[in-house]
């Protein structure tokens, strides 16, 4: 018989599954799932513990980690990150507090660290710093730059503090308080006040006197140059040094103002116009020597305005002994004779000479009837009280000064002679005038003159002769002023001709007949 079981008909409905119920039994192959699903259970709870160690593990680096930044920034935990800067000081290490007081110290040296002092001839007006030039630091700028500073580090997490750390090791923060900009304002009311100081017009140069007998006869009160300060210039450079701070002193210069009028001015107006000089022969007696020292006394210290004439009889008066004049030999129509006031002629020579040679106007001038010791031919001026005058007029447009003086010659103390100095407004530099006279004909003497000296005074008898003058040629003279420039002669005018009769010799005879028995 046949035990095992009919096979299953393959046509059987299926069975409804049935419900687990813990606890009853399963068939066997049921029972050997449930006992394979206790391994992954064992799983998870190995990945749970696994998962709460490495959890474990990173919670413990990140707190060292946090420790470790932690101890990174904890050195600036109250002052300033390095690299930080402020108007170019480092602000590493320092306290807020620290930091503004060295700031702050930094920004009075700069303010003090400059200074000017405004000089002149060792005196000090007044010492500029940059407060004075108006350049000063807003403290309330500079407190917030610091605040500014100060963030750089200390704001936001650990890890934004120590991202700037790093960027400020790769690029440094400078900040700059800003300086008000200089101005000139109070260096301009300073300056107007040091320009008063040296404001000052000018002092034109004059003539304060004539003293002919000095050898220097004018007394000029000089020039005094005026002064201004060029406060342009000087705010100038005073601005420049402030800017490239350039400090010490600087030394104020005005800037002169000539006078209107200096003494060169005053110089050309009374400059040496001519000198002239005739020598005193040896064998001049008293009385001569005499005469010609009153008329040059009388003419010394003659002032001629422009366009007035010097007249020679007018100044020195009529040679009388109630004059003071002397009698002295002179020359009286070509014969030497005694005279009151002889030897007055060698100083209107002199005179005319200084005249003609400034080129005043000669308006009078007359020539001795014969040839004279002291000058050439065709150069001299005789002069007679009643008669013949020296005349010039001048024709300068200012003032002329004459000074005439009996002096020494070089080189000698037995020696005289007599100077003429004529001054007045300046020739040109090189300008000078010269006479020049040129010999036109030679007059031969004549018979000699006999005449009775019917008084005897120098002879008594017929057979008797005294020679009275010795004849002497005479000559046709031209004279010429040439005028020279730079030394060399550039005209020539022709003033006059002169005659100086030939004279003859000169007798006396007396008229007495002698008796015979005298021989």
């Amino acid at each position: 018989m046949n035990t095992q079981s009919s096979p299953t008909p393959t046509n059987r409905a299926p069975q409804e599954p049935q419900s687990f119920i813990p606890g009853a039994r399963r068939p066997d192959k049921r029972v050997r799932l449930r006992r394979r699903r206790k391994w992954p259970a064992a799983v998870a709870v190995i990945c749970v513990a696994v998962v709460g160690i490495v959890l474990g593990v990173n919670a413990l680096r990140a707190r060292q980690a946090e420790a470790q930044r932690n101890e990174v920034l904890a050195p600036y935990q109250s002052v300033y990150l390095p690299n930080v800067y402020l108007d170019g000081l480092s602000l590493s290490g320092l306290t807020r507090a620290e930091a503004e007081t060295a700031v702050m110290d930094q920004v009075s040296a700069r303010q003090d660290g400059w200074s000017l002092a405004l000089t002149y001839n060792g005196h000090t007006f007044t010492t500029l710093n940059y407060a004075l030039m108006g350049m000063t630091t807003d403290a309330a700028q500079v407190r917030q730059l610091l605040d500014t500073a100060y963030s750089y580090g200390h704001t936001g997490t650990v890890d934004e503090r120590l991202a700037a750390l790093a960027e400020l090791n790769e690029n440094p923060v400078r900040l700059y308080s800003t300086q008000s900009d200089m101005t000139d304002a109070n260096l301009n009311s300073i300056l107007d006040q040091i320009a008063a100081y040296f404001r000052q017009s000018p002092t034109d140069a004059y003539l304060a006197g004539f003293d002919p007998e000095k050898p220097d006869p004018f007394e000029i009160v000089p020039d005094i140059s005026g002064s201004v300060l060029d406060v342009a210039a000087a705010r100038e450079e005073i601005m420049r040094r402030a800017s490239a701070g350039e400090g010490g002193s600087y030394e104020l210069t005005p800037s002169p103002i000539p006078a209107n009028v200096t003494v060169a001015d005053v110089r050309k107006r009374v400059s040496l116009l001519s000198s002239a000089t005739t020598k005193i022969a040896t064998t001049s007696p008293e009385g001569r020597n005499s005469n010609i020292a009153i008329a040059m006394e009388k003419i010394n210290g003659k002032v001629l305005n422009g366009g007035e004439t010097f007249s020679f009889n007018s100044v020195v008066g009529k040679r009388t002994e109630e004059n003071g004049f002397v009698p002295a030999i002179e020359y009286v129509y070509g014969v030497e004779q005694p005279g009151i006031g002889g030897g007055v002629c060698q100083v209107s020579t002199t005179v005319y000479l200084a005249a003609v040679t400034a080129n005043l106007d000669i308006v009078q001038r007359s020539p001795h009837s014969m040839k004279v010791s002291y000058t050439e031919l065709g150069q001299d001026a005789t002069v007679s009280s009643n008669r013949l005058d020296l005349s010039f007029r001048n024709n300068t447009g200012g003032t002329i000064y004459i000074t005439a003086k009996v002096e020494n010659q070089p080189n000698t103390k037995k020696r005289w002679q007599c100077t003429v100095n004529i001054y007045g407004p300046a020739m040109a530099e090189t300008e000078s005038y010269k006479l020049r006279s040129e010999t036109d004909d030679v007059l031969l003497p004549g018979d000699p003159i006999i005449r009775k000296d019917t008084d005897g005074t120098y002879v008594e008898y017929e057979d008797e002769m005294y020679q009275f003058q010795t004849g002497r040629e005479g000559y046709v003279i031209t004279t010429y002023l040439d005028k020279y420039l730079n030394g060399e002669v550039v005209s020539s005018r022709k003033l006059y001709t002169d005659t100086y009769k030939a004279t003859s010799d000169g007798y006396y005879v007396g008229v007495k007949p002698r008796d015979d028995y005298y021989y």
